[in-house]
């Protein structure tokens, strides 16, 4: 018999789910165990005992129910593109369900405006799916999307594309298909009664908003079906820059409340550094190709492309931050009203400048996921929070000042800090990022490319650095609570149990409970005990 427990724990599993999944969807190798306990930022964390990667949702009720019934947690995994230990084990009796196989696109209904998907598929996926029907869903993904999966945007929250008109992922779901702790499939929204379709989340208390930003503590979503909305077909971009940015965030401010703007956010000089490899013209000639494809006018179109394939992003160095937004309407003459309206509030606190940034976006919305390194390699990890647009300046005054407090012992570390702001809806979103010189990861090489990360694959790992980053952001965090701040992507990262009022933390406990009695459903996810 073999003497290593770990061996043995892995053949536990493999015997558990015998008959259930394929045996060539077990992965317990040492070296894809050892892949799965790093996220984006935390590392090493605990190893799971195997991965597994079921086909459909018959397959991961079968395996919850069998793991759940051996003691043995379930951690919910997507497109890998978190950094705040959603999808990282915190028992060493755990298995990673990683739902890349439920990928596909179960119904698109043009008449009744929804679309069911697995929530393995990732948002590039769906697009696709879509994109010949004329519509889309109202919130359409994260920059991410290539990688970013539907369930890991409905377990985190998510915004970005869409958002400043339409708010988060969650304000477009009409229901949730999820694998209960005791492997029942249960389905939310007018999808859950007899002989309904799934074409509205209304009807009796909303059990849908049960499983949205919860990572996987109440269950395990395998579907969801979403809002379609018409695809606009006037499209324009415009941008600004701005000596402060409380300066820009007023301007976003003002054309959240007149709900003028799809998508947009502000940056600052760093960002623009560090983060301009998301948006770099890597290839001249395919960029001019999606650019003018993109434009209302090709012969305009070639025009930008060929601006941007010469200056790159350098013109955005001339100002402290810039802001850049895309707005859409239904025809040209309300899109020329609304291009007026945006322009007159830029205009009132900074100046416009080129458009290139959003326009060369919008052609290739999920491009390779670049943005996780710095221009040279640099790890890179965000924190954020949301809060009411009344409070944009009185938050980022004391977030200036907080930053400021920290610069010695940021520039001792190497720290490089940036900032992005957004508006989803009528909330005002902040979004630090902090840059530091660290070893690259096996996630990192994966996601980014080896081509990319070969000159800093031999780079030594800095974890004095990577400490002060850990306690950097749970100071931000806790800023950001005391200033009324709210955060999505809780997992197991962000304060918020503890930051409940007591009967709505014991409302929460309870639920738990009741759905979850043994707490195996990603222990520890959302401060819940692990």
């Amino acid at each position: 018999m073999n003497a290593n427990p770990n061996v043995q724990e892995a053949n536990e599993v493999a015997r558990l789910l015998s008959g259930i999944v394929p045996a060539e969807t077990i992965l317990d190798d040492d070296a894809t165990r050892a892949y799965y306990s790093n996220d984006v930022f935390w590392q090493p964390g605990v190893t799971p005992l195997a991965i597994v990667m079921p086909g459909s949702a018959a397959q991961v009720a079968d395996a919850v129910r069998a793991l759940t019934a051996a003691d043995i947690a379930v951690v919910p995994r997507g497109g890998g593109m978190s950094y705040t230990k959603g999808y990282l084990p915190a028992r060493d009796r755990s298995v990673v369900i990683d739902s890349r196989k439920l990928n596909r696109v179960i119904e698109i209904n043009t008449q009744d405006l929804y679309v069911t998907v697995e929530t393995g598929c990732t948002w590039a996926s769906l697009n696709e799916a879509l994109k010949d029907t004329g519509l889309r869903t109202p919130y359409w993904g994260p920059l991410s999307g290539i990688n970013a999966t539907v369930g890991g945007a409905l377990s985190q929250n998510s915004a970005f594309f869409g958002s400043a008109l339409n708010g988060t992922v969650a304000e477009s779901v009409l229901g949730v298909t999820v694998v209960l702790a005791d492997g029942q499939l249960m389905t939310t929204g007018s999808g859950g009664r007899v002989d309904t379709k799934p074409f509205t989340r209304e009807g009796g208390p909303d059990l849908t908003g049960l499983f949205l930003g919860d990572n996987g503590a109440l269950g395990f979503k395998v579907a969801a079906t979403i809002k379609l909305v018409r695809v606009p077909s006037a499209v324009d971009f415009v941008s600004f820059g701005f000596p402060s940015i409380t300066a820009m965030a007023a301007a976003q401010v003002e054309m959240a409340r007149e709900h003028l703007v799809s998508e947009g956010f502000g940056i600052d000089k760093t960002k623009v550094e560090h983060s301009a490899s998301v948006n770099r013209i890597s290839d001249g000639l395919k960029i001019l190709g999606n650019v003018a494809s993109a434009s209302t006018s090709r012969l305009s179109g070639i025009k930008n492309a060929l601006n941007v394939a010469v200056t790159g992003t350098s013109f955005l160095k001339n100002h402290e931050f810039t802001l850049h937004l895309v707005i859409e309407r239904h025809d040209q003459a309300a899109l020329e009203t609304a291009l007026a309206r945006v322009r007159a509030i830029g205009r009132a606190y900074g100046v416009e400048i080129d458009n290139a940034v959003p326009r060369v976006m919008r052609s290739k919305p999920f491009s390779p996921v670049r943005g996780m390194l710095g221009k040279d390699g640099e790890r890179w990890v965000p924190i954020h929070g949301v809060f009411p647009l009344s409070e944009s300046k009185r938050v980022l005054d004391a977030n200036d000042a907080f930053f400021a407090k920290q610069k010695p012992m940021m520039d001792k570390h190497g720290i490089k800090y940036s900032v992005m702001t957004m508006t989803t809806g009528q909330e005002f979103f902040l979004e630090p990022a902090f840059y530091w010189m660290d070893e690259i990861t096996p996630l990192h090489e994966k996601s980014v490319g080896h081509d990319v990360v070969a000159p800093w694959l031999k780079r030594p790992a800095n974890p004095e650095a990577r400490e002060a980053v850990a306690r950097l952001r749970r100071e931000t965090q806790e800023l950001y609570a005391s200033l009324g701040g709210v955060s999505w992507q809780v997992a197991r990262d962000y304060p918020f149990t503890e930051i409940l009022k007591p009967a709505t933390r014991g409302v929460l406990v309870a639920l738990k409970q009741a759905l979850d009695p043994k707490g195996l459903m990603n222990p520890g996810s959302l401060g819940l005990a692990v």
